[in-house]
């Protein structure tokens, strides 16, 4: 076990490490950072959620994501991809689907919440999903993705639609790489 990460600072020093025997889990584990660490990060909009690049490399990408209420992700899929998100404050809830590629038709299977201090672990296994601030508050959460994420699927199923997108950061630190 590694001990308590109380700044960003310690956080990105720890990540720069590898993941370690514990995996990027165990450092997600060990924060410790208040909430007043992260305002430098903060970049909100009223018309979507915001993705501000704390630090990337090849290795990795360290995100903030902020949502205020009722914001949502599109119905996305990354590459093979693999990350963990942590809920700062508020909450989120990420819906999966199952796609149907020849009908262009998306059906929502699971829903799980989570809640601030909670973790939750992603990769492309779970398919299709679409995250969302499911609380009356504005919510923060991290995103730390191994191997950073140069494109992702999307899938609206207004249009019917799918179509191969590329990042787009709100805000970007001295420390990504992009």
């Amino acid at each position: 076990m590694i001990p308590s990460i109380k700044t960003v600072e310690q956080l990105l020093k720890n990540i720069n490490l590898g993941p370690g025997y514990g995996g990027y889990m165990e450092i997600l584990k060990a924060l410790d950072i208040p909430l007043s660490e992260w305002s430098p990060f903060e970049k909100w909009s009223t018309s979507h959620y915001t993705r501000n690049c704390i630090s990337s490399c090849e290795e990795y990408e360290l995100l903030l994501m902020c949502w205020q209420p009722n914001q949502h992700s599109p119905i996305h899929s990354y590459s093979f991809q693999e990350g963990w998100i942590q809920v700062l404050e508020g909450e989120l809830t990420i819906d999966t689907y199952s796609v149907d590629r020849d009908a262009k038709t998306a059906h929502k299977q699971n829903s799980i919440t989570i809640k601030k201090g909670e973790f939750y672990y992603l990769n492309d296994d779970m398919g299709f999903h679409l995250v969302r601030n499911s609380s009356s508050e504005q919510t923060k959460s991290l995103h730390l993705h191994v191997d950073r994420i140069t494109q992702w699927e999307i899938f609206d199923p207004e249009l019917k639609k799918f179509e191969i997108t590329h990042p787009i950061y709100s805000s970007i630190s001295e420390d990504c790489d992009l």
